[in-house]
């Protein structure tokens, strides 16, 4: 746990991982329908639905959930929000955010201390990123032919694996990224930042 802190304190990885975490972030929620881009006259509104409170955690698929508020940001940009849809690319995108930050570390680490870098706990958000694109994938594919639909089932099929994948596979990265990273390496490595 402490590598992780000193990994965050260090601007190059923070602000790198913080970036593809937003980004993945964003990514997400867009290819799971919760950000869209719709013709709407509306400017800047917010209307929350009727009964919120029997569709905030009510399941529209495995791992996605109803929308209970909608915001109209500006000319079409529209942002549906759901509690657990949010909470969930949170999580990922922090898991993602970590890993990249772990991997920028290990590799400005390298050029210093002879270390080879790790970039395998990046490969766990690859099963999050297809979860996201089940949603509207689909609609894609079917438009291109029953030769394609095949596919799209099997993404459906798989999507509920995917997130439980992509959780364990970014975690084990994690673990696997900070343990190879000796502590003493990290002291010579801040040391030279400090020397600069």
């Amino acid at each position: 746990m402490e590598k992780i802190f000193v990994i965050l304190k260090d601007k190059k990885a923070k602000r790198i991982g913080l970036l593809v975490g937003i980004i993945y972030f964003l990514f997400y929620l867009y290819s799971i329908g919760n950000i869209t881009i719709i013709e709407m006259p509306e400017m800047l509104s917010f209307r929350v639905i009727e009964d919120w409170q029997d569709k905030i955690f009510k399941p529209i698929a495995p791992f996605l959930w109803e929308a209970i508020a909608v915001l109209y940001v500006y000319r079409g940009l529209t942002i549906f929000l759901s509690v657990p849809n949010l909470i969930l690319a949170f999580l990922l995108a922090s898991l993602v955010l970590l890993n990249i930050a772990v991997a920028v570390y290990s590799y400005s680490l390298s050029r210093v201390c002879q270390l080879r870098p790790g970039y395998k706990g990046i490969l766990g958000f690859i099963p999050s990123l297809f979860s996201g694109l089940t949603c509207c994938v689909p609609t894609f594919l079917i438009t291109l032919g029953p030769a394609l639909a095949s596919f799209t089932v099997l993404f459906i099929e798989v999507r509920q694996f995917l997130i439980p994948a992509s959780f364990i596979l970014m975690i084990l990265g994690l673990i696997w990224g900070i343990k190879r990273i000796p502590p003493e390496f990290i002291q010579i490595y801040e040391e030279s930042k400090n020397n600069r």
